[in-house]
């Protein structure tokens, strides 16, 4: 299967409305409100026994819940050539979910925690919008699988753990 581990999180309405923005150009495939979230790893193709060994290691976890803020608008791999639009995050409790995460399934580069608005398809103009921070809580990390299909990703949850 091809999975991510992840913090699900229920947009505002707020984000909701910037989803709906970035909906208006066609060169941009925006993340449907449903499936917002902030990846802590990529896994790729999974095997069944390393699923359950990943549920095994989360189930194991010993994190609390958290707050998230929203910073901005941002892009990788830069704003003069934007490939993916994300909102920019900060909290320093993410950033130790990250570290338990990596005890599971290893880390392999730096984090940038950021939630995904959408990915480029063409070249576009990013609209210029009023940002208002907003804060969200970090309540559970889940093991995500992904299955890729012509209208977008379907995601569906393996495995949870709810934060204390």
């Amino acid at each position: 299967m091809r999975a991510f581990i992840a913090i699900p999180i229920d947009p505002s309405s707020y984000m909701k409305n910037i989803l709906s923005t970035f909906r208006q150009s066609r060169n941009i495939k925006v993340v449907e409100d449903t499936n917002v979230h902030i990846t802590l790893k990529f896994l790729g193709d999974i095997d069944d026994d390393f699923a359950k060994k990943i549920c095994s290691g989360l189930s194991g976890l010993k994190v609390h819940k958290f707050t998230i803020k929203t910073l901005g608008i941002g892009a990788f791999p830069n704003m003069r050539s934007p490939r993916v639009i994300f909102l920019d995050l900060q909290s320093n409790d993410i950033e130790k979910l990250y570290i338990e995460i990596g005890r599971i399934v290893g880390i392999d580069k730096d984090f940038v925690p950021h939630i995904t608005i959408g990915r480029i398809k063409a070249k576009v103009r990013i609209p210029p919008l009023e940002f208002t921070q907003e804060e969200y809580e970090a309540k559970e990390v889940c093991l995500f699988s992904s299955r890729l299909t012509p209208s977008g990703p379907i995601y569906s949850r393996v495995c949870c753990k709810a934060l204390e």
